[in-house]
């Protein structure tokens, strides 16, 4: 009997990190990609999801980023059909955010928090799947 108690523990153990290790991302992506160029204390990252169910977080990552820094971040947005609302979270804990709907580009402008070398943007999408989205993010590390 002990022995197979013993036995499930590293199997809880690996179940426990992967837990820990999921974030904010309560979704996926299918078909995505990201291109991103930094120098100094800014730049660009552009990407594309075939389709996104749930909520999930693109981190962009610059080794210029320290935890708790702000940066001024500017994010666009298109897709083809359904909704996705878009959202960053400053350092104070205010959350900026825009929606997205088909045809109807969306500009977010906002201040998130660094951590860890890089930065969060959130895509949710609302009321089901949302399709053909395409972003650019836009940075400058204050």
């Amino acid at each position: 009997m002990l022995r197979r108690t013993i036995a499930w523990i590293p199997l809880l153990m690996i179940f426990l990190a992967m837990i820990a290790c999921e974030g904010g991302t309560s979704g996926s992506v299918v078909g995505s990609s990201q291109s991103c160029q930094w120098g100094g204390s800014g730049g660009i990252c552009e990407g594309k999801f075939k389709k996104l169910s749930g909520t999930y977080g693109v981190d962009i990552e610059n080794d210029d980023i320290s935890s708790g820094d702000k940066i001024d971040v500017e994010v666009e947005v298109t897709l083809e059909s359904g909704v996705v609302n878009v959202s960053v979270e400053s350092p104070e804990g205010r959350i900026s955010s825009v929606q997205v709907l088909p045809n109807q580009p969306g500009t977010l402008i906002g201040q998130a928090e660094g951590e860890f070398s890089a930065f969060e943007v959130t895509f949710e999408a609302v009321d089901g799947d949302a399709e053909n989205i395409v972003w650019s993010i836009s940075y400058q590390i204050r």
